[in-house]
């Protein structure tokens, strides 16, 4: 096996592992946590919880696709990590003592967007390096 299908083999293995720690984290009673520490944190820990989501989605995809579908990545990545957002906060309704919430979802979706811009990012600024010889 080639050193990309060793990298696209990581990256998918990492990205589904972290799906799972989501899950699994959905999956705890809601009795269990504790009361906000301020009005939205909760909202703020769905989007740093699916920024990482967003970042490892983005670097699978290019790991996948690498740079022939290049416009494709985001869009593949963008709406994976919504569709996994959503299906996240349904499956918190067979959960004890948790609920389904509009705005859990737009949180999840903001650090979806913000993982994935933060990936690009991060991409851009290797290959400038990359480009300047360093």
């Amino acid at each position: 096996m080639g050193v990309a299908a060793d990298r696209r083999r990581r990256a998918w293995i990492l990205t589904i592992a972290y799906v799972a720690v989501i899950f699994a984290v959905s999956s705890i009673h809601g009795s269990i946590y504790l009361v906000p520490p301020f009005r939205l944190s909760d909202k703020l820990a769905h989007v740093a919880e699916y920024s990482g989501l967003g970042l490892l989605l983005t670097a699978a995809y290019f790991a996948t696709l690498g740079s022939s579908r290049p416009r494709l990545v985001p869009i593949l990545a963008i709406g994976t990590g919504l569709i996994v957002g959503a299906f996240d906060e349904f499956y918190q309704m067979t959960v004890p003592g948790r609920s389904v919430e509009f705005f859990d979802w737009v949180g999840d979706a903001v650090g979806i967007i913000l993982g994935n811009r933060l990936w690009s990012l991060l991409h851009r600024r290797r290959m400038e390096r990359r480009s300047q010889g360093g």
